[in-house]
């Protein structure tokens, strides 16, 4: 299609209306549903006053300039020095976000598809992949969209300049995302088995994939080198959770947009799954046979979805997160076989895609209001203190469907007042900030802690004494044993709705002081 006829017509005026309302949620609501944004925005604000030499949590952490999380890290650390942490984020995930669909539709365009399908592309952030709070790996969505063109174009007549245009993405994709590397890249060598013709056309299109995977194995090499010494205590690396009798790998369209099994709204959800993926029919579309390379995303897509296990060693949500790219991969499968189509069918995807960005905005007030009495325990902490996260209920209240939503909340502390919060992400291995491995907590910081808190703690052998403040998260009374007994008893100084904030008064050790 020429650009006159795909991109000047009402239609499309209307679709990029919605894309800019659907990008806006981002700011509807001062803090997201996003379980792991807490502390990828506590990592930003870490990262900005250690690059000034003015953080007091120094001794505790250090920068990890060779993380693949860069991409992510790099420009939100940027706009930390003109907004704070949080509206950094925001901004990086609206630009990723209309990157992503502008990318969807290069894509589509390259493969000679549908471009009354483009609407696909506009819900498909919104789902698992938002309310988990995967940041760094929405953000790498736009970038293999486009690195998945880029090989396209390489498979269908390499080049010398191509295969360094593509030998560059390639790389800078690697230290965006590691999971969005593997998957681009295997979809990019795909395209070249579908395109090569001879042995010597693979041979003059495989290099920059080569160059690639050796500079990538020997900073894995290297990288292994110091990190089998600084595996934290009490892990188990490498570790393996399949998940294979886990119904949700069959229930796709629950999964594409609810955001848990127990979402509300799983049902609508699915009827607009249904749907969508009626309409490519409806409107003439067919699966696009003569291009294989456009069967390729979906299929692997699916792939990932059956067989991949839930979790590789501290990556969680492996095979879920690529619900993003579901909706998309399908609509790059057709080609627009009939052009001509009644009005009501033309309608059909826009009118979806508003009930969905209906739906998404009434689950955000919902939650906005919900979350609204953190912000009165959160300002009667005082700024650059220790932390301690207890949040006990995880699970928002409200019908919206949100698990474990709040696990992470207590971060906030760290990314707006100076704190420092434990559980901390700088325990993980690509996280531009983490513990030195003198300072990394026994007890504290073990995952088990983040994701049940109701086991407690011993205040002697946990180094209880470093936190001055314990914020809270429960539904029912907190249990008598939580806390200790006698004068290390924490002083209650602020509830509001179900948080509450406490305070280490008799107890305390030096704030940098740990076991």
């Amino acid at each position: 299609m020429s650009l006159a006829a795909d991109d000047m017509q009402p239609s499309r005026l209307a679709f990029v209306a919605t894309a800019l309302v659907a990008s806006a949620t981002f700011w509807l609501t001062h803090r997201l549903p996003m379980l792991d944004l807490p502390q990828h925005a506590a990592q930003v604000a870490l990262l900005h006053d250690l690059v000034l030499g003015q953080s007091k949590w120094q001794p505790l952490v250090y920068v990890n300039y060779f993380t693949p999380y860069f991409a992510g890290y790099a420009p939100a650390l940027l706009l930390s020095f003109a907004m704070p942490a949080l509206a950094a984020l925001k901004l990086m995930l609206t630009i990723a976000y209309l990157g992503f669909v502008a990318a969807c539709v290069a894509l589509r365009r390259e493969l000679g598809g549908d471009a009354r399908l483009d609407w696909l592309f506009i819900p498909s952030f919104f789902g698992i992949a938002f309310v988990i709070g995967l940041y760094t790996f929405m953000i790498a969505a736009p970038l293999g969209v486009l690195f998945i063109l880029l090989a396209l174009r390489h498979a269908r007549k390499p080049t010398l300049r191509m295969g360094l245009f593509l030998l560059i993405a390639d790389l800078g994709l690697f230290f965006a995302h590691g999971l969005v590397f593997v998957f681009t890249n295997a979809i990019g060598g795909i395209f070249l088995l579908l395109k090569s013709r001879s042995l010597v056309r693979l041979l003059q299109g495989v290099w920059p994939y080569v160059a690639v995977g050796l500079l990538c194995l020997v900073y894995i090499v290297v990288r292994l080198r110091f990190e089998l010494e600084y595996v934290p205590p009490g892990d188990t690396w490498p570790s393996f959770l399949w998940g294979l009798n886990d119904a949700s790998r069959l229930g796709i369209p629950f999964q594409w947009a609810a955001w848990s099994k127990v979402d509300p709204r799983g049902d609508l959800f699915a009827l607009l799954f249904t749907a969508m993926l009626v309409a490519p029919f409806l409107l003439g579309a067919r699966p696009n046979w003569r291009e294989p390379a456009a069967l390729v995303p979906f299929v692997l897509t699916l792939l990932i979805w059956l067989l991949l296990p839930r979790r590789i060693v501290a990556t969680d949500e492996l095979y879920r997160r690529f619900s993003l790219f579901i909706l998309p991969g399908y609509a790059w499968m057709f080609h627009p076989v009939q052009i001509a189509s009644s009005r009501a069918r033309r309608l059909w995807l826009p009118l979806l895609c508003w009930i969905f960005i209906g739906v998404h905005v009434n689950r955000l007030m919902i939650f906005a209001e919900e979350s609204a009495p953190f912000e009165e325990v959160l300002a009667a902490a005082e700024p650059g203190e220790r932390a301690l996260s207890a949040v006990l209920d995880q699970n928002s209240s409200v019908g919206v469907g949100a698990i474990s939503v709040y696990m992470h909340w207590p971060a906030w502390y760290q990314a707006e007042r100076g704190g420092f919060v434990d559980f901390n992400f700088a325990r993980y291995v690509p996280q531009i900030v983490r513990y030195r491995s003198n300072r990394m907590p026994l007890h504290f910081n073990r995952e088990d802690w983040a994701q049940n808190p109701r086991i407690g703690f011993d205040w002697d052998r946990d180094g209880a004494g470093a936190y001055r403040y314990i914020f809270v998260r429960n539904i029912d009374p907190l249990p008598e044993s939580f806390f200790p007994s006698g004068r290390c008893r924490p002083v209650l100084r602020k509830t509001s709705g179900n948080w509450s904030l406490f305070e280490n008064v008799e107890c305390r050790t030096p704030p940098l002081g740990q076991r």
